[in-house]
């Protein structure tokens, strides 16, 4: 536990590093980075288990909220329920309609309540760790979020045809809103990873991040539905409960903070009447937004602006294809939740591979600018889409991923490309940013989402992908002019230099 400390703390001292440091560094050998990787992990098993916990029992929440509105709200037979959950009915029956249908509304009104609240919190959250230096509370704080919402299933699981639908959205809703949930948690670990990294490996550690994610994600989909069919409600949601306590207790007592400079000591101790004069400060709100819009070389302001619509229009149509993508292949497809899990498993496994591919060729290797990789990504991206939309079978709806496979090097880009234009006491709002876009995304799309596919479903299911292709082509065209900008900006020095253009250059 100790070492584990030191080593946090020596890699914060790293961080202060300055670029003439980084230039002095003596080359290392692949093997040689990541033995320095390992040595310095922080945040990334936080991530790993957080998104695990979170998806080992998302089959569970969603059998459990079609299972509540069968047989409680539209109070259908046992029977029938049973029939349904288990995909033993025809496909495309008229059950399974009715319950689908109410279930996909109370989603579109539940996420006004996870997408709002979690925002608000954001913007204060963002300064304050800039003004005080302190990240790691805000790591914990979501865990314990999920901890309690672990609690609630259990309880709506035991009061299964007592409680109805929209007592478990409700319950849901509040308890991820109140605990910031996901947006907090990522703006957070995002703004402690920049903090605690030198410029030149920013785009690898942020990618490593965003691949915690993306390994947790797949691990716990491709459990949820196995771990449902075999232990039940119970089972799937006593692992998840399992898992957040762990990550609590590794958060709590082997992170520890960035190195904190003296204007940031100048709030400890102060009680708690002052932790939330500072935290509810309004001018924290002014603070968050103006470092998006204030002045800077390079444009700042208007790549900031053009960044921020690119976080919207990538994760609008994410939020709202996986809001309706499980009802989608039950519908399409006749698939229950084991064949669900795997799908995704494997989805997210293609998903893991791209993006290990990216940063580790593209980014580490050819030290491509990060708007290259914005625009292999949101092509493969607009590419995969088409085949969702049009796979008349299963095998066809397979081969998505697969041409989608380097769509998730995206938001990794962009955040990277963010963090290097803001200076380090600016981390914590930026990526409060980030998080507040991202997370007002679910308000537009999911309930702009689940209509099309209420409206499509029986004619055209597959629309709903064919509208994230369409909303992800402006994405292309920003990254391409960032890499046009790039480029101009790298022929202006050079030529101020004296020198030529190089192929390579980050």
């Amino acid at each position: 536990m100790t070492s584990v400390r030191a080593v946090n703390k020596d890699s914060n001292v790293q961080a202060v590093s300055t670029n003439a440091d980084d230039k002095s560094e003596v080359p290392r050998t692949c093997g040689q980075k990541c033995l320095y990787f390992f040595k310095n992990v922080t945040v990334e098993p936080t991530v790993l288990m957080f998104f695990i916990g979170c998806t080992v029992a998302s089959m569970s929440s969603a059998n459990l909220g079609l299972e509540k509105a069968c047989r409680v709200n539209l109070n259908f037979t046992d029977e029938i329920c049973t029939a349904m959950i288990d995909q033993t009915l025809e496909s495309q029956n008229q059950y399974e309609k009715e319950v689908q249908t109410l279930v996909a509304r109370a989603m579109a009104w539940k996420s006004y309540f996870t997408s709002t609240i979690p925002c608000i919190l954001g913007v204060f959250i963002g300064t304050w760790q800039d003004k005080t230096g302190h990240r790691k509370i805000f790591i914990i704080y979501p865990i314990v979020g999920q901890i309690i919402a672990s609690l609630n299933h259990i309880i709506n699981v035991f009061f299964l045809t007592q409680l109805n639908l929209e007592f478990l959205a409700f319950s849901e809703a509040i308890i991820d809103a109140l605990s910031g949930g996901n947006c907090v948690l990522t703006l957070t670990v995002f703004a402690f990873i920049s903090a605690i990294t030198s410029e030149k490996d920013r785009t690898f550690r942020i990618g490593m991040v965003n691949l915690g994610v993306m390994l947790g994600l797949p691990i716990g989909t491709s459990l949820s539905g196995i771990v449902l069919r075999k232990l039940g409600y119970y089972g799937a949601y006593g692992i998840s409960l399992t898992l957040h306590t762990i990550n609590l207790m590794y958060s709590i007592f082997v992170l520890s903070d960035p190195q904190r400079t003296p204007e940031n000591k100048k709030h400890d101790r102060k009680g708690v009447g002052h932790f939330f004069r500072t935290f509810f400060d309004l001018s924290n709100i002014k603070e968050t937004f103006k470092t998006v819009f204030k002045n800077g070389p390079n444009r700042r302001r208007l790549r900031m602006c053009m960044l921020l619509m690119v976080v919207a229009l990538l994760y609008g149509p994410t939020f709202g294809e996986m809001s309706v993508l499980y009802m989608s292949t039950r519908y399409r497809f006749n698939w229950d939740e084991v064949k669900y899990s795997l799908f995704q498993a494997y989805n997210f496994v293609t998903m893991v591979v791209g993006t290990v591919f990216s940063i580790t060729v593209f980014s580490k290797c050819l030290q491509w600018h990060d708007s290259m990789l914005g625009i292999i990504s949101t092509v493969s991206k607009i590419m995969g889409s088409f085949v969702y939309c049009f796979a008349p079978n299963p095998t066809i709806f397979f081969l998505a991923p697969m041409v989608e496979i380097l769509h998730g090097s995206s938001m990794l880009a962009l955040r990277s490309i963010f963090s290097k234009l803001v200076a380090s006491n600016e981390l914590g709002k930026i990526h409060s940013i980030i998080g507040i876009t991202e997370y007002v995304m679910p308000l537009v799309y999911v309930p702009m989402y689940t209509q099309v596919y209420i409206r499509t479903m029986e004619f055209f299911p597959g629309a709903v992908f064919l509208l994230g292709a369409t909303m992800t082509v402006p994405a292309v065209i920003v990254f391409m002019w960032l890499f046009v900008e790039h480029r101009r900006g790298l022929k202006k020095q050079h030529v101020e230099n004296g020198t030529d253009v190089p192929l390579k250059e980050t």
